[in-house]
């Protein structure tokens, strides 16, 4: 038995070797300070989202994830989603998504605190003014491969050079802890 466990280990300290070190692909605990301070892609008027966990920052491969605020008052927020799945979690206040299918069929849903949402590719998706500051927690998935510098928002080559900016201390504040 001690043989073949041995053997085991020997395998798997040869794959851990052979696999490619990321600098910034590394687990770590982020606190609510770091979340609330990253920078912000604003999506419309009163709307805006910090991106936490992406390719261009932690070379994340399968999701990008980060947290919308919306302002009580806020623009309509329309986009296709043709390039990933979503999920939503209303973590306050009150979410309104409009969904529209292919053929112009459209259904509502109201999300409120505790509430989830997915959204899978395939529609169009509008987040609407709901009359109360709400903040959702949100998972976009797969990742692209230009990561946010190709998403359609006009903002999105900008927002993904801060992200890779925001790496400088990253692993730095991550030793830290």
């Amino acid at each position: 038995m001690s043989s073949s466990s041995n053997g085991a280990k020997s395998k798997g300290a040869a794959i851990r070797e052979s696999v490619q070190r990321h600098e910034y692909r590394i687990p770590r605990l982020m606190r609510h300070e770091e979340i609330a301070a990253m920078p912000r892609l604003r999506f419309v008027k009163g709307c805006e989202s910090g991106i936490f966990i992406s390719r261009e920052r932690d070379e994340s491969r399968f999701y990008s994830q980060g947290l919308c605020f919306h302002d009580a008052d806020m623009d309509d927020l329309t986009w296709e989603g043709v390039s990933w799945d979503e999920a939503f979690y209303c973590m306050k206040g009150k979410l309104r998504v409009v969904v529209t299918d292919a053929e112009g069929n459209q259904a509502e849903y109201v999300l409120n605190e505790g509430d989830h949402f997915w959204g899978p590719a395939g529609y169009k998706y509008t987040l609407k003014a709901t009359g109360v500051e709400s903040i959702n927690f949100w998972t976009t998935a797969p990742v692209l491969f230009t990561g946010w510098s190709d998403t359609g928002d006009a903002q999105g080559p900008a927002y993904h050079q801060m992200l890779l900016d925001d790496r400088q201390g990253l692993k730095k504040s991550n030793q830290e802890r």
